[in-house]
């Protein structure tokens, strides 16, 4: 089978119909968070006398229990949603990338490692931010660092197995007895391709970044008000759904379109590097 460069499996898979449809869910949602609140000029954190006040030309959307526009509050809660995403992901990335590849080269490393992952896999996301946040207290951090290190084992076992596999393939064995250095190996011809397996996790653990912080901004011990984000809302929302539906009803299908898109684009990303 011909390998296929890694450019072009990406661009295979978002044109792919699963990966356009999570493209464009995605692509939507991040202009709405980026350019909504520049359009539409309002503060998520301005109090009116208007409080639950259902949509007009003012509130589109409506207001909260204080008179906080809804709409305005909503796109920014989109906003918090994904920069977590970016900053949790990447750091779980690199930081199980990199103890997957120690486990990968040292046995006692690998040992060590694994048992470690083990006990981390060991906690659903939400318990373990739970007791995060009781520690270091609820709000950005808690939930950065429990998806940090609920995401950890995925990155570094998957960086584990393709490391291994990799070391196995016969291009290394040929390179090694030509008198290829093991470092030139690793940073030339086996890296490029355990970096390719890791990157498809990204979306996976971007979509399960998203339900942890839905999760535990639920329960009251995720993003803290006045701060908005997609669970906050929907957490406040709730105790008004017969008044004021929408507070809770919008964020909830923005949210489940995050996750979808999200859960879309890795299944196409999958099926690619399958295929390859």
């Amino acid at each position: 089978m011909t390998a296929i460069p890694a450019d072009r499996k990406w661009i295979r898979a978002g044109r792919s119909t699963k990966g356009l449809a999570g493209v464009i869910l995605i692509t939507l949602l991040v202009l709405a968070a980026v350019a909504g609140p520049l359009l539409l000029g309002v503060s998520p954190y301005e109090q009116g006398a208007d409080a639950l006040a259902g949509p007009s030309g003012a509130h589109l959307l409506g207001t909260d229990e204080v008179g906080r526009d809804l709409l305005a509050r909503t796109l920014y809660g989109i906003r918090s949603d994904l920069l977590i995403c970016l900053v949790a992901v990447p750091l779980a990335a690199l930081l199980g990338t990199g103890l997957g590849l120690l486990g990968g080269l040292t046995r006692w490393g690998g040992e060590v490692i694994q048992r470690v992952f083990d006990v981390l896999l060991g906690f659903h996301g939400v318990i373990l931010g739970m007791a995060i946040a009781l520690v270091i207290s609820p709000g950005f951090v808690a939930v950065v660092t429990a998806i940090v290190l609920i995401t950890v084992p995925s990155f570094g076992r998957q960086a584990r197995a393709a490391l291994l596999q990799q070391l196995s393939r016969e291009y290394v064995l040929a390179a090694t007895t030509v008198g290829a250095s093991k470092a030139r190996v690793l940073g030339r011809h086996v890296l490029p391709n355990v970096t390719d397996s890791v990157t498809a996790l990204f979306a996976v653990a971007m979509a399960n970044a998203v339900k942890i912080e839905g999760g535990l901004s639920l329960i009251g011990l995720g993003i803290q008000p006045p701060e908005p984000s997609l669970g906050t809302m929907i957490s406040a929302g709730s105790r008004y759904i017969q008044v004021a539906p929408q507070y809770a009803l919008v964020p909830v299908l923005l949210l489940a379109a995050l996750v979808l898109g999200l859960t879309l684009l890795s299944d196409a990303i999958n099926r690619e590097r399958l295929r390859s």
